[in-house]
């Protein structure tokens, strides 16, 4: 078996057991039901707010670190904080240890960006587009078994929400040891770059300077060179137009997806008291949803060219919209589905467009790790407006967000069309046309 499709199973053995989460679909039912004493709207805006700014300021740091400690490390991290989110879900019971395992949870969130981007320190760069592809299947299969198993449990009443957490507790502990079986990256995509540690052995061999003296001044060569590529690599990819068209289509799409994925649940539960619905099928509709999701993202590969943003975002905004304002909970979740499809098509298809305009594969990583942190920061500047400042219900919230989805459509139509506007104008220049003769 050759070394990359080895390294790459291990990985992706790593992301499905991380992402088999069966207590997610009913962590607000589990969070605000008999095992605590939190209601619906501590649980709004006291809790799940700490998780999103939580992951907006560690994103920072583990975006930083992640190639300086060359992503092993951080990915046990990632292991580990997920068995601390779900331990102190398990036993403890006060509003403020379940602020904490937000702030943990966030960190859980935050250090995933080691997972998709290890492969990239780990294989050649003619296999990205591959392991890429593999990696993120690995993730969404372990959603998917995570949304059948949350329904089929609590349907046949087999578990109940909390016993739920048990089996994602165990699911973390074995995430978290097979990663130790991840072989350790030696040469990092900005950090201990083999180019740099070679120049590093052979200053050491060549000078008579002690070797902590020596070890100090390769360090900072190391982080010289890294912040200088780093920058060099940004600058190229960000001073391209389209690069930062699609950036933003994908930090935007990002922002919105993950406000209206976070809530939802609450949303859900007052459709049901309003309409006196007793079963919840959570976990079936995330199931699904992560399932039509696949089907967007391979999408994506093939109508890439014939589908535009601005009706996919437009349907999206129509789908929220109609699953908020029918007193229907299966209308919401249609909504929410129809909604989650369409944004793994987005993403995916924005992920295609940038990545074939970056002209270093090697900054592949970083281009995708800085707008996931833009993404991040729009989502906690609609948390900190929709929820803390302006105080809005929860389904004032997700009539806000089926406008805005409706504003990015309205927004790519018009950048759109003033690009085509500049196409014809060039086409006709280069053929000796003047629109202003006759």
């Amino acid at each position: 078996m050759q070394d990359w499709i080895k390294i790459t199973l291990i990985l992706c053995l790593f992301g499905t057991l991380r992402e088999i989460r069966p207590s997610e679909p009913f962590v607000s039912e589990f969070l605000i039901g008999e095992w605590r004493n939190i209601t619906e709207d501590q649980l709004n805006r006291d809790v799940y707010p700490i998780g999103t700014y939580s992951y907006l300021s560690l994103l920072v740091v583990v975006f930083l670190i992640t190639d300086f400690l060359r992503f092993k490390p951080i990915i046990i991290l990632s292991g580990l904080s997920g068995i601390a989110v779900y331990a102190i879900l398990l036993w403890t019971t006060s509003l403020e240890w379940v602020q904490a395992s937000q702030f943990f949870y966030g960190l859980y969130m935050a250090t995933e960006v080691a997972y998709l981007t290890y492969i990239y320190a780990k294989v050649d760069s003619s296999k990205y587009p591959r392991v890429s592809s593999y990696t993120r299947i690995a993730a969404l299969t372990g959603r998917f078994i995570s949304g059948v198993t949350a329904q089929l449990l609590t349907h046949y009443e087999v578990m109940n929400y909390r016993e739920l957490n048990y089996i994602t507790f165990a699911a973390q502990i074995l995430a978290t040891f097979w990663a130790f079986w991840l072989p350790p990256v030696q040469f990092g995509i900005y950090f201990h770059r083999r180019n740099s540690l070679v120049n590093a052995q052979q200053l050491n061999q060549t000078t008579n300077k002690q070797p902590p003296a020596t070890i100090k001044q390769s360090f900072r060569r190391d982080v010289v060179e890294a912040s200088t590529l780093i920058a060099r690599h940004a600058r190229a990819a960000y001073t391209r137009p389209k690069v930062i068209a699609w950036s933003a289509l994908y930090a935007v799409a990002l922002a919105l997806f993950v406000q209206a994925q976070i809530y939802v649940q609450l949303l859900w539960r007052q459709v049901q008291d309003e309409t006196g619905t007793d079963m919840a099928y959570n976990g079936a509709v995330e199931a699904i949803q992560t399932l039509l999701g696949a089907g967007g993202a391979f999408l994506a590969s093939i109508f890439s060219k014939a589908v535009l943003p601005a009706p996919v975002a437009a349907i999206q905004g129509l789908a929220v919209f109609v699953g908020t304002y029918v007193p229907n909970v299966f209308v919401s979740y249609a909504g929410y589905i129809v909604m989650g499809m369409l944004f793994h098509y987005t993403i995916t298809l924005a992920s295609a467009k940038i990545a074939s305009q970056l002209c270093d594969e090697s900054c592949f990583g970083l281009i995708f790790g800085i707008n996931t942190l833009l993404g991040t920061g729009l989502q906690s500047i609609l948390t900190a407006v929709l929820i803390q400042a302006l105080v809005l219900s929860i389904s004032a919230q997700y009539y806000v967000i089926s406008v805005m989805f409706l504003v990015l459509a309205c927004g790519w139509l018009l950048g759109w069309v003033v690009n085509l506007c500049r196409q014809i104008q060039t086409v006709n220049i280069n053929n000796g046309y003047d629109g202003n003769k006759p």
